[in-house]
């Protein structure tokens, strides 16, 4: 699908999509992003709009005994978005010990936004649980060549976990669930690296 190059916007998304990148997109260049997760997460559902039946989807049972899905679903806008926007998925990771029975999935995508010419960096986790919201957008990168696209998505992550280590005081993740455009040796040596760097007194667990 071609457009013309002043009505890829227009055609792609809509006025207050476009207010909420535009926003966005300034508050995670001055790295502001993180301490107002709104629009974080509005940036996350126009990027994952077109997968969401791939994202983690936690269950509770209810006082009733009915199952309730720890995460919402929503609409997308602008159909014509579904031929155009692909998330990339990068790799999954689960913050606890599957083996003492314990989950926390959380799955991460790159997806190009046409327009803005820049590829936006998202977690997805099973429920809102932690952050109010089970989709995150967590920064962005602009690159020439896709070639370059897992270690540009990388540096995103990196800076993602350092703020959680070091502004939440989080412990380092335990498992490499599923690769993706990373593999489990880059994400371990990412997650070595990075909790090292912030002189982590948790241990790594390979």
């Amino acid at each position: 699908m071609i457009f013309h190059e002043s009505m890829v916007i227009p055609s792609l998304y809509t006025v207050e999509e476009q207010y909420i990148l535009e926003r966005w997109l300034q508050k995670a260049y001055d790295g502001e992003d993180k301490k107002s997760l709104v629009d974080s997460s509005k940036v996350a559902e126009i990027a994952l709009a077109t997968i969401q039946r791939k994202l983690p989807k936690g269950l509770s049972i209810s006082e009733d005994g009915d199952a309730i899905e720890g995460r919402k679903t929503w609409q997308l806008p602008v159909r014509m978005r579904s031929d155009v926007i692909y998330p990339a998925h990068l790799f999954a990771i689960d913050w606890e010990d599957k083996q003492q029975g314990v989950s926390w999935p959380e799955v991460y995508y790159a997806t190009y936004l046409p327009g803005y010419d820049v590829y936006v960096v998202t977690i997805s986790m099973d429920s809102g649980e932690l952050y109010g919201y089970a989709d995150l957008a967590i920064g962005f990168f602009r690159i020439d060549d896709v070639a370059f696209m897992a270690q540009e998505a990388s540096q995103v992550v990196r800076e993602w976990w350092k703020y959680l280590h070091q502004g939440m005081h989080k412990p380092v993740w335990k498992a490499f669930v599923k690769p993706g455009l990373i593999d489990s040796e880059m994400a371990y040596r990412m997650r070595e690296e990075e909790w090292d760097i912030v002189g982590s007194h948790d241990k790594v667990i390979l």
